[in-house]
């Protein structure tokens, strides 16, 4: 379980965060590729507190890979996105099977019951933000690009304010899970309902209002799925920190 904690949120600050739009743009350039996974050696290495060279070489070898075959030969699709997740996802899984003490020897595993402990939750709130946050605007921008090429240009908008909505919103949603507050996340959903469809009421603005209900409901289904495995995640944790 720590081995695979580390690698997965070694691996998700590694390709998000730390992968900004110019990086993903750039990256048929191979320096730039490079450099994208020379960050996620380091931060695995970081996230582990130790280099194991083989866990390490499988590591970035299977990475580089993967988005070698995503950059130059998959279209920039959902389809390709989820593929690629998946199969980082397993080599993680695969790693922390073969190799299950790689955390244990590492400079983390050395530190108090308590702050060990905090560190492992630390991994686990990080891993859910991110993959809230920032997986969630990706997959929820891919999934809803044959809807959006529908709607018209000339719609009045912040930019990136359905972005922005979409994060904020997550981020509540997993606070009230977090907080044992789940029972919110119905009264947000109704008062985003109430904001958004406000000023939908002409039968011309059908596509739109479809539109705003399939964006929404993903938004919140993705979110309360994170938010809870997060809660898991951290609660297994909990009683390490409190021995």
């Amino acid at each position: 379980m720590p081995t695979f904690l580390a690698l997965l949120s070694a691996h998700l600050i590694a390709d998000f965060p730390l992968q900004p739009n110019w990086m993903v743009r750039r990256k048929r350039n191979p320096a730039v590729l490079g450099l994208h996974i020379a960050l996620v050696g380091a931060v695995a290495v970081l996230a582990l507190g130790r280099l194991p060279p083989t866990l390490l070489l499988i590591l970035v070898t299977t990475h580089a890979v993967m988005d070698a075959i995503k950059v130059y030969l998959l279209k920039d699709s959902l389809g390709s996105f989820v593929l690629d997740q998946l199969v980082h996802l397993a080599v993680i899984a695969a790693l922390a099977l073969a190799f299950p003490a790689a955390a244990a020897g590492g400079y983390w595993a050395r530190l108090p019951g308590d702050l060990q402990a905090d560190y492992f939750l630390g991994l686990c709130l990080v891993s859910g933000v991110i993959a809230s946050l920032q997986v969630g605007a990706i997959v929820i921008r891919k999934a809803t690009a044959p809807f959006t090429l529908q709607i018209s240009d000339d719609i009045p908008g912040l930019e990136q304010g359905g972005i922005y909505i979409g994060c904020l919103e997550r981020a509540l949603v997993m606070m009230l899970v977090l907080m044992g507050q789940p029972a919110g996340v119905g009264f947000l959903l109704t008062a985003k309902s109430i904001l958004r469809f406000g000023d939908v009421r002409e039968s011309s603005q059908r596509k739109l209002t479809e539109y705003i209900i399939i964006g929404t409901f993903m938004s919140f289904g993705w979110g309360l799925l994170i938010a809870i495995l997060t809660q898991l995640g951290m609660q297994h944790w909990l009683p390490a920190r409190s021995d």
